[in-house]
């Protein structure tokens, strides 16, 4: 039964990298959707509007490569996982506060999800006493 914790933890790291190259797709479908209706309807604050799509495309990069960093049992992913599922909790209250209560509890509830399976991913120990990658 040794080996019980050893495939918890490999589970634990493809669940996290699962769920965090959801959230990626699910941003850059939302930077995809926000760009293409950007193109084809008048838009009051351009600027804003390209900020969004900038900064959305930019988050999918960012969490597929963290996704990666869970495949790969590496440190490197945690803490921007970590960190963009906490500001979507926090934009999940807003949206329930809003009345967008189903929105905001599935945002909720899926980030919560991705933020506990990036905490249990422990990254892989290195058999030397310096830092770790």
């Amino acid at each position: 039964m040794s080996s019980l914790p050893g495939n918890s933890r490999i589970n634990a790291h493809k669940v996290a990298a699962l769920l965090v190259r959801i959230e990626a797709g699910f941003l850059a479908a939302l930077g995809g959707y926000l760009l293409l209706r950007t193109a084809t309807s008048e838009v009051e604050a351009l600027d804003a509007v390209i900020a969004e799509i900038v900064f959305l495309i930019f988050g999918a990069i960012g969490l597929f490569f963290a996704g990666r960093g869970f495949l790969q049992k590496r440190y490197y992913g945690r803490g921007s996982t970590v960190m963009a599922n906490l500001i979507a909790i926090g934009v999940a209250y807003y949206m329930i506060d809003g009345g967008r209560l189903a929105m905001g509890l599935t945002l909720g509830v899926f980030a919560l999800v991705t933020l506990l399976a990036a905490i249990a991913a422990v990254p892989h120990q290195s058999n030397h006493h310096g830092t770790t990658s």
